[in-house]
């Protein structure tokens, strides 16, 4: 199970597709709650959970080392969501010090349009603290949000992976919500450009093979990769090895920082509070349920890869109000 720990909604920048809309740090988790979340997740899933902390912007959290040394010593798997911009080479050797294992952080292309949509400066910065975490001895993914702003610098942000030294390159195709909603709309990838640019992320990787390149909510993406896989062409170990298509609250649970768990960090559908609810009865729950037996409705339930992959169900629940939905962004190309 990998957790998604939102540990704060403070953050030093204001990112225009971010799908906070806001970032005030009411009712955050308390230290000796943040503690009691490891013990819990520690008992309930064991050591082969793996843990991310996001936000906001984790590093705003005072006490985030004392978290990742405290999580680690229960030897669980500790990563770290990041803009990577508060991280300097003193920070990355205390974050590996504390046990952290992976730093993931978000490049969105080169600098002219990862600073129009972040802010000024923040390309050197975030590259800087890349690099920092590198040099740290930490593992290192980037994440790049795609748009029509972005999309065809998809080669330039490989090869700056690739320079990094980066292990992964994980992709997440932006949807509109949030501060993302107002600033960006009208950005999301429609069908076709999103379509192609799943083709273009196997074509990636098939000339890239020490890079391994993925999607967050791309489930459409393992059918590509299925296709590939009967044409006999290369296709990434994580196809064989990891739950397939859309993992919300299958191999994926997110905690918001006061306490509401959600299937994916970016679906606002409550499951329950870490504070009043035990894990076990949130993960027996009817969303849980309905999700891991993908239950899903209208040309989802109709796909013959609805089991592959199962449709993204933020953009389900975005378009119908409805999180078991069909995905609007998919068509005949993806169903055949």
């Amino acid at each position: 199970m990998n957790i998604n720990w939102n540990v704060t909604a403070a953050c030093n920048l204001r990112c225009e597709h971010c799908y906070y809309p806001s970032h005030t740090r009411d009712e955050e988790l308390e230290p000796d709650e943040a503690k009691e979340l490891l013990q819990s997740i520690r008992s309930f899933f064991g050591k082969s959970a793996g843990i991310t902390l996001g936000g906001g912007e984790p590093l705003m959290r005072e006490d985030i080392f004392e978290i990742i040394q405290y999580g680690s010593d229960l030897g669980l798997k500790m990563m770290m969501g990041t803009n990577g911009t508060l991280i300097t080479p003193t920070v990355a050797v205390k974050l590996r010090d504390a046990g952290l294992k992976e730093v993931i952080i978000s490049i969105d292309g080169m600098e002219a349009v990862h600073d129009s949509i972040r802010g000024k400066g923040t390309f050197k910065r975030s590259l800087n603290g890349a690099k920092a975490s590198r040099d740290a001895g930490l593992s290192l993914v980037i994440d790049p949000c795609l748009m029509r702003e972005n999309v065809g610098e998809l080669p330039a942000i490989l090869d700056l992976c690739e320079n990094l030294g980066a292990r992964q390159c994980r992709v997440f195709h932006f949807v509109e919500m949030g501060r993302g909603k107002i600033d960006r709309a009208g950005s999301a990838l429609d069908l076709f450009s999103y379509a192609k640019n799943l083709q273009d992320l196997h074509d990636e990787q098939v000339k890239r093979p020490d890079l391994e390149i993925c999607t967050t909510q791309g489930c459409q993406y393992w059918v590509v990769l299925k296709r590939a896989a009967e044409r006999g062409d290369q296709v990434p170990d994580f196809y064989y090895n990891e739950a397939p298509g859309c993992r919300a609250g299958i191999e994926l649970l997110s905690i918001k920082p006061d306490g509401d768990v959600v299937p994916c960090p970016l679906l606002p559908v409550k499951i329950g509070n870490v504070r009043d609810q035990t894990l076990k009865d949130i993960m027996n729950s009817g969303v849980i349920e309905s999700l891991r037996s993908r239950n899903v409705k209208g040309r989802c339930a109709r796909c013959a890869h609805r089991d592959l992959c199962g449709g993204c169900r933020v953009r389900a629940y975005l378009a119908s109000g409805d999180y078991l939905g069909e995905d609007p962004l998919c068509g005949e190309v993806f169903m055949q």
